[in-house]
């Protein structure tokens, strides 16, 4: 039987974005495509390991899913009213709380050390207009 992992790298193969000679705007899908691409390769490559039903069941974890699912949807409602970086702080926070739960002093740390980083490169070294929210940052 055919795994879900080896079909997943058959599709990837067979879906690269973006010219070698000439990305252009494309040049980040291509680059992501092409390591896709060598994941897909080694994924194919692969000997078919079992895996015990259980395992994978538990691994699944479908509230979990949802709830990242639900907290992606907030994320991108939040983004105009809370701001950039707030935004993406508090969803960071709920993830790493919610999700996988991690002690309150790392989930703060990491949250806000990735918010101001994203904020870093974006806003101020690539100048991507962001939304401010009501602070103005």
């Amino acid at each position: 039987m055919i795994s879900r992992d080896r079909v997943a790298a058959a599709v990837l193969l067979l879906f690269r974005i973006g010219e070698p000679g000439h990305p252009g705007p494309g040049f980040f899908p291509f680059g992501l495509a092409v390591a896709l691409g060598l994941v897909a390769l080694v994924l194919l490559l692969q000997p078919a390991v079992p895996r015990p039903a259980a395992a994978t069941a538990e691994r699944l974890r479908h509230g979990k899913a949802v709830l990242a699912l639900l907290a992606s949807a907030g994320y991108a409602f939040a983004l105009e009213p809370l701001g950039f970086l707030l935004a993406t702080f508090v969803f960071l926070l709920f993830m790493l709380r919610a999700i996988e739960p991690r002690p309150w002093i790392s989930s703060v740390t990491i949250s806000a050390a990735t918010a101001i980083a994203s904020h870093l490169v974006f806003k101020v070294w690539l100048a991507v207009q962001l939304p401010a929210g009501p602070w103005g940052f």
